[in-house]
């Protein structure tokens, strides 16, 4: 009977304990059930979500290209009209953006464009612009393919100011402003937009008061960006101050030594021949007797070693002879001179280069040795054929006398 008890007892903590097994086990499978349904229900939502996301993202990409990319668009945030333009922030630093003159752009040449047109780039109004694959802004480009769709379509004639620009292209290539920057490979020395700016460009028609104005602007164009020693040094010289003091129109400006968009280096030996062409196409009278010198002959031949125009008044800072400052005022004429000469005398001072024989007053040495040796020449050949008349007039009286003598007519016969 005990045994029964006991074996019943074992058979019931069997049965138990097997129970609470197959719950566990259940539990488990459960478990395991629910896991494998969360990995792969997880990356379904992740999809889904992220299907979502980019709907909705689209739809405000939709919402936000929605507002035409036109000029008065670009203007809500680049109108300088407006004031203290708002910057925005971007990754951390504030940017602002560029300020443009609504009137001076109407005005300008591109005033009928719309800004895309060069800022191709440019596809969205956010702040700041999303930078597309489109081509950045290039001057030389777009009027390059302006210009072949004009010849394309046979409208050179009627875009010839289009030629023009493409000529100007073609020679600001070869200048210096084109090549690559010493301390900076990735940009050239000078490019369109330093000296014109691209939104507000418009050159004047020549013999117009607003070419005159545009024209006395030129120094401080060059001047006050790049080269800013050149510029203090031009404003004090004779033709600074008629420039920028008396606004004289006629007096010399950058382009009239230096050209405008063939900028050449001032080492070369081309810049060094073409110079003294450049500044005798005002001093017309300084040419033509600077060509008569042993300087100007060598010059014209086309050495540049020789003596020119800016080794003996100076370049940038050039002053009347009268200035005591001056390179060629008598007191600093001999250390001029010595500048090649190193072994000039005072007799060197002496030297005219530029006497002519019609100023009495600057070359009264000249004009007078001029006017005897003319006086000379006249007597000279006044006195010839004087001479020679009166020997004709001899020669035929005793001509005469000798056919009208009885012995000349015996001999003729």
């Amino acid at each position: 009977m005990p045994a029964n008890r006991h074996d019943q007892a074992v058979g019931r903590l069997i049965e138990r304990v097997t129970k609470i097994i197959m719950i566990y086990i259940i539990h488990i499978i459960k478990f395991a059930i629910m896991a494998t349904v969360i990995c792969f229900a997880g990356p379904l939502t992740i999809v889904q979500t992220e299907a979502a996301a980019k709907e909705i993202a689209g739809g405000h990409e939709i919402a936000a290209q929605l507002p035409k990319l036109d000029n008065a668009t670009c203007l809500t945030c680049h109108d300088a009209s407006k004031g203290e333009l708002k910057a925005t922030e971007t990754n951390g630093n504030s940017q602002l953006p560029h300020g443009i003159d609504n009137i001076r752009l109407g005005k300008s040449v591109h005033g009928e464009m719309q800004c895309i047109a060069c800022h191709k780039e440019i596809t969205d109004i956010a702040a700041p612009h999303k930078k597309g694959a489109g081509q950045k802004a290039d001057c030389i480009q777009c009027h390059l393919e302006l210009w072949e769709a004009a010849k394309k379509e046979n409208l050179t004639k009627e875009k010839a100011r289009l030629g023009v620009v493409v000529r100007n292209i073609e020679t600001y290539k070869n200048s210096f402003h084109a090549r690559p920057n010493k301390e900076d490979k990735s940009h050239v020395n000078a490019a369109c937009d330093d000296c014109h700016n691209s939104h507000t460009f418009n050159v004047p028609p020549q013999g117009t008061s607003r070419r005159t104005d545009w024209h006395l602007t030129i120094p401080n164009v060059c001047g006050k960006k790049c080269h800013t020693d050149e510029l203090e040094e031009y404003a004090t010289s004779v033709h600074g101050k008629k420039v920028l003091e008396e606004h004289n129109q006629k007096a010399a400006v950058c382009i009239d030594c230096h050209t405008t968009h063939g900028i050449a280096n001032t080492s070369k030996d081309t810049f060094k021949i073409s110079i003294t062409e450049n500044c005798g196409s005002c001093h017309t009278e300084n040419l033509k007797s600077y060509r008569d010198t042993y300087h100007g002959q060598v010059n014209k031949l086309g050495f540049g070693y020789t003596a020119k125009c800016y080794d003996c008044h100076g370049s940038h800072g050039i002053l009347s002879p009268k200035d005591p400052e001056s390179k060629v005022h008598p007191d600093n004429r001999l250390k001029t001179c010595q500048k090649c000469h190193k072994e000039a005398t005072q007799g060197f001072v002496t030297f005219s280069p530029h006497a002519n024989t019609h100023n009495l007053g600057r070359y009264p040495q000249v004009w007078i040795v001029s006017r005897f040796m003319w006086a000379l020449l006249a007597w000279v050949f006044a006195f010839f054929w004087l001479h020679t008349g009166l020997w004709w007039y001899r020669e035929a009286r005793d001509r005469k006398a000798r056919k009208n003598h009885p012995d000349w007519r015996k001999e003729t016969k």
